[in-house]
């Protein structure tokens, strides 16, 4: 359950671009991991919330690099504090289940909130089960 969701989140970062004019998805789209890797790491270190979620993801699935959650996590977590909402969502539902950190549920809703109100749907679901276990 875990991979699929993390699997759709991916999709759905992906699919929301449609036909990009963004280079490194384009290069990612078209399979050349190690070349959009490189670019979105570049632009991350240029403070490119979005950009830094990528280069989460591609830690995350090993794609162009070694997989490494432990770097993900520290990307998602910079992508996050640039405003990303997918990388705030994603590093909430690890809080929350406790994929690759110590779960915490207040951490988790506090991530979650923060996408929820840029209106990320999944981040508000997130919330919702939460408030079903408390």
């Amino acid at each position: 359950m875990k991979k699929l969701i993390l699997v759709l989140i991916a999709v759905f970062a992906f699919a929301k671009h449609g036909q990009t004019n963004d280079p490194a998805l384009q290069e990612a789209l078209q399979g050349h991991y190690i070349k959009a890797f490189r670019m979105f790491d570049k632009r991350c270190s240029e403070n490119d919330g979005y950009a830094c979620g990528m280069v989460a993801y591609f830690y995350n699935k090993g794609l162009g690099v070694k997989k490494d959650l432990k770097a993900a996590i520290d990307y998602y977590t910079k992508g996050c504090a640039l405003n990303d909402n997918d990388s705030c969502t994603i590093l909430g539902y690890y809080y929350y289940k406790g994929i690759g950190v110590k779960k915490n549920l207040n951490k988790a809703v506090t991530l979650l909130k923060k996408a929820c109100n840029n209106n990320s749907k999944d981040a508000c679901n997130y919330l919702k089960e939460i408030a079903n276990i408390k």
